[in-house]
Formats: C-alpha cells, sequence, structure tokens
C-alpha cells in the first residue's frame, strides 16, 4: 500500500532542507508571505532552492502565498522555479481555476467550527473538484492562515480524505501524526510549528523533522489515492 506524502513547511535553512530531504519528505514549503515568523526574501529563497534541485531525491518545492495577485504568483513561481504553489489567504474558486491553468495548486482551506459534515463537504467541494488543485485542511484559528499549531476534526477530515486528495494539517507533530494517517488516511501530511524547537516560531528543529517523516512513514495508507 502506499505511504503518505510528507510536507515541511516553513522552512529557512539549508540545514532543514537537507534533512527533509534525507527523512524521506515529499514536499518543502517556502513562505512568502511577510508577517509569517517563517517568511523567506526571494534571495533567500532562490539559495535555498538552488541547493535543493541538486539533492538526490529532492522534495519538490512548494511556496505558499496569502492574498496576492496571479501575476505575483507566477512570477515568483518563474524565479524560484517553484514546483508548487499553495494559496493559503481567501482565495477564491476562480482565482484558484486561474492558477492552476499554470501551475500545480495546493489550496489551503480552514474550516470554521462548529460544522457538519454536509457543511464541510459542501464548503471543500468546489476547490477539491478543481482540476490540478489538492486541498489542505488546517485548523481554523480567527486572524490567522495557517502555522497556528491548532488541530482541525479528523473525523470531518477522514471523511474528504475518502472522496478526494488531501493534505492533513493542523497541530500535527512526532508524537501524533502516526495516529493521525491511521484515523484520516490522508494522501498527504503537513506540519511547521509542530517540528519547531519549543517558544521559537520559525526555528526548525531537526531531530523533529526527522522524527515527524519517520512516523508518518511508518504508516500503511488503505485508501488508493492514486485512483483521484
Amino acid at each position: 500500500m502506499p505511504k503518505v506524502k510528507v510536507k515541511i513547511c516553513g522552512v529557512k535553512t539549508l540545514e532543514a532542507v537537507q534533512v527533509a530531504a534525507q527523512s524521506g519528505a515529499s514536499f518543502v514549503g517556502l513562505v512568502f508571505y511577510p508577517p509569517s515568523p517563517r517568511y523567506l526574501t526571494l534571495e533567500t529563497a532562490r539559495e535555498i532552492l538552488s541547493v535543493l534541485q541538486q539533492l538526490p531525491d529532492a522534495p519538490k518545492s512548494v511556496g505558499l502565498f496569502v492574498n496576492v495577485s496571479v501575476a505575483e504568483m507566477v512570477e515568483t513561481a518563474e524565479k524560484c522555479a517553484l514546483a508548487y504553489l499553495q494559496l493559503a489567504g481567501d482565495e477564491t474558486v476562480e482565482l484558484c481555476r486561474a492558477v492552476a491553468k499554470v501551475h500545480p495548486v495546493i489550496k489551503s482551506i480552514r474550516l470554521k467550527p462548529p460544522l457538519t459534515l454536509d457543511e464541510a463537504l459542501t464548503a471543500v467541494a468546489p476547490y477539491a473538484e478543481l482540476e490540478n488543485v489538492t486541498v489542505l485542511l488546517d485548523a481554523y484559528k480567527s486572524g490567522f492562515y495557517g502555522g497556528t499549531g491548532e488541530r482541525g476534526d479528523w473525523e470531518i477530515a477522514r471523511e474528504i480524505a475518502r472522496r478526494w486528495r488531501l493534505i492533513l494539517a493542523g497541530g500535527l507533530t512526532p508524537e501524533n501524526v502516526a495516529q493521525a494517517v491511521t484515523a484520516v488516511q490522508p494522501w498527504g501530511v503537513d506540519v511547521s510549528s509542530g517540528v519547531e524547537k519549543d517558544d521559537q516560531p520559525g526555528i526548525k528543529d531537526l531531530e523533529k523533522i526527522r522524527k515527524f517523516a519517520k512516523h508518518a512513514l511508518s504508516v500503511q495508507n488503505k485508501i488508493n489515492h492514486s485512483t483521484f
């Protein structure tokens, strides 16, 4: 059975990227959102990605953006040779569709509780059914666009994962990621704050990255996501 895909988001150093690659991560995320403690300048991102592209079995690069224009995202993607664009703000279905015509997209969705399953599926479906778009389900926290360490509803996430290709995020850590993969059966898992040093937002803990990937990849996925 297939293994879950691991995405290490918010990397800021060559060491973090190299450890993610050595640990079997499929994706590394670079944050182009200035208010975030994980923000990277274009110059630093290009330096990191130039090294990443030379690594054996290199993870694919994901650029994370919040509420910027299609033109700005595409320009950054071209300058950095990004493989995926992650839209982590309040982007509309129409904007996601436009971006997905030129680049693979990961769309972050935060479902504000309380929410029924039907309401959750109705919110996710317009994005999940777009061509060239993968949904990332994150936990909701007012005023934040991810990276909060809050945990979402795994029961709702599992129902979404049964229908569409899903990356699970929100409150994942080396200690609970195996449980999350078993419970939700997502296509992928995403972590940022869960592999950072205690009380140091944006500073990755290399040993936590290793443990997170090891524990995530220790679980066999029962859902055949290749059919999605």
